[in-house]
């Protein structure tokens, strides 16, 4: 019996191909120590290769084929008979006894051929299993990118929600203030209604990713206290080629080495029955034989099969369809081999273009979207809507960043998966991506540092998710119960251009957005209050903007009758 029913070649196998799982010790130790910390690829992979158990039970498969090969290593067991006859005259002394002993001759004639297939057998059962464990290994590989990406989208997609909300809670304000109407209002509930439905779904997927994680490292529900890191890489900046690839699988698949072994194998088996079909049962001996009348016979027997009715024409014919059936698994692992290798390639490829151009095209424009934006809320040229929309177009763009890199990783697992081995390109070191916690987080708290991901600051963050710094909302006319800072002499509805502000008296002044879509947001002055945006520079505009002349006091302002806007 071979050693150890060959597990030990198995490992051996799966660590030149890069995996290897924990030697030695105690299992359940292992597990609790790696749960007590946060899970990396490798630490998954190692748990899953100790505790999966569909690998034990591929594992155990191997039995078979190491019992096959310990009894075609051995002679069939030899036959025994005994007759004794009794003679029909009543006056004889004795009984005639006969012993005989006989082992197969076909056995013997053939074992070394049965040796040689059933050893080949159990090596092609060997490659088939490390081969197996090299796909769970990158299965892990896979569903951990997968839980992580799902996690920081699911963050990402929460953030969204919680600025959608803050709209839809300013667009109620701005409603009850008469600003804007039902149309308006509903459009934002029901935007802030579709980011918490995409917040669920992604809180589900991630939670689906986790269980799916979980499973495959073998452990049970209460062992389900495991964290993850808590960001993926960023995608690395060296890739291997595509050619090279596909001449490292055509070396290392271990499916196609298990496949091709197999073939041989039956091709030799096949060849032996075609020559020997007419050999079939063949029985040879030796008997002792004593008489009645006490005389002993010995002499040596032989059972011969004669191959009258049956020519071993059914034994042939299932060999060479096992033959058959070999090579074409074994054209078909080859096939598999090439095309999963382009395939993979291409995905890795894509996501890696997707990520680099989020990160150098995408992101940086929509961060200086709302960076600008920003700017023109402070002089009252656009809405606050307008730059809550960029703000969650920008967050978008983030969770975009983070579905590419996930990717990714995730094509880069099925890629080491089709070559059969880990890939040259692996020891490169790898700098961790976007910190959805981090791209939330207001910018009075921590600001980004996007030196490394060539992203630049994430300006206008502040105070987006809990509506904080939206102080000069305070002097907007027609705001209930908030405070006007401008003078009493100052008409109150001489109204801005541009926003539809009705003259007229009285508290709440209707704003017509038919041509923003929102309302807009003064300035606010640091120190008194006033919103005066005669000193206030206009960053990124081609001409300076001329402030505007100081009210006085003692002079009656004049009273401008807007016309309403074209539809």
């Amino acid at each position: 019996m071979p050693s150890d029913w060959g597990r030990s070649d198995v490992a051996d196998l799966a660590r030149s191909h890069g995996r290897s799982a924990p030697s030695g010790g105690d299992a359940a130790a292992f597990t609790r120590q790696a749960l007590d910390r946060p899970l990396t690829p490798e630490i998954a992979v190692q748990l899953a290769l100790l505790n999966n158990p569909g690998l034990r039970r591929d594992t155990a498969e191997l039995g078979f084929a190491a019992a096959q090969v310990y009894d075609a290593g051995r002679l069939a067991n030899p036959v025994l008979s005994a007759v004794r006859l009794s003679p029909g005259d009543p006056t004889a002394a004795n009984a005639s006894l006969t012993l005989g002993i006989a082992v197969n001759f076909v056995n013997l004639l053939f074992l070394p051929a049965n040796s040689r297939f059933a050893g080949a057998q159990f090596e092609s059962a060997k490659l088939s299993l490390a081969s197996r464990t090299l796909n769970l290994a990158s299965e892990v590989e896979a569903a951990y990118y997968e839980a992580v990406g799902a996690e920081q989208l699911a963050q990402m997609r929460e953030a969204v929600a919680k600025a959608a909300r803050a709209s839809a809670g300013l667009g109620q304000r701005f409603f009850d203030a008469g600003n804007i109407n039902r149309r308006e209002l509903a459009m934002e509930q029901a935007s802030a209604s579709q980011a918490e439905l995409d917040a669920l779904a992604a809180r589900a997927e991630a939670i689906e990713a986790r269980s799916k994680l979980h499973r495959l490292m073998g452990l049970s529900s209460s062992q389900d206290v495991w964290a993850l890191e808590a960001r993926l890489a960023e995608p690395l900046p060296r890739e291997d080629e595509l050619d090279a690839l596909s001449k490292l699988a055509a070396e290392s698949r271990l499916d196609v080495a298990s496949a091709r072994k197999n073939a041989e194998a039956l091709a030799a088996r096949f060849g032996l029955e075609r020559r020997t079909r007419l050999i079939n049962g063949i029985q040879i001996g030796a008997e002792r034989e004593k008489d009645f009348d006490g005389s002993i016979n010995v002499g040596p027997t032989l059972e011969l099969e004669l191959p009258l009715f049956n020519w071993g024409g059914g034994r042939v014919a299932a060999a060479q369809a096992s033959l058959a059936q070999a090579e074409a698994s074994l054209d078909e692992a080859v096939l598999d081999s090439g095309n999963e290798v382009k395939l993979a390639y291409a995905k890795l490829v894509s996501a890696k273009t997707r990520a680099e151009r989020y990160r150098d095209a995408l992101i940086p424009q929509r961060e200086a979207v709302v960076a600008r934006m920003q700017e023109e809320v402070n002089y009252m040229l656009v809405g606050i809507f307008e730059l809550l929309v960029a703000k969650q177009q920008e967050y978008e763009a983030y969770a975009g960043y983070l579905e590419a890199v996930r990717d990714y990783w995730i094509a880069r697992a099925e890629l080491t998966q089709a070559v059969g081995r880990r890939l040259p390109s692996s020891d490169q070191p790898v700098e961790a991506t976007l910190d959805p916690a981090e791209l939330t987080r207001p910018k009075g708290a921590a600001a980004m540092d996007h030196s490394k991901m060539g992203m630049p600051g994430m300006d206008g963050m502040e105070g987006m998710d809990d509506m904080e710094g939206m102080e000069g909302m305070e002097s907007m006319p027609g705001m209930p119960g908030m405070k006007s800072s401008q003078p009493d002499s100052a008409p109150s509805n001489s109204g801005h251009a541009g926003h539809g502000m009705k003259p007229g008296k009285g508290p709440a002044m209707p704003m017509d957005h038919s041509q923003h879509g929102q309302s807009s947001t003064p300035a606010k002055d640091a120190q008194s209050g006033d919103h005066d945006m005669g000193d206030m520079p206009m960053p990124g505009m081609k001409h300076e903007m001329p402030a505007p002349p100081r009210r006085r006091k003692d002079v009656e302002q004049p009273v401008i009758q807007e016309q309403p806007h074209a539809h």
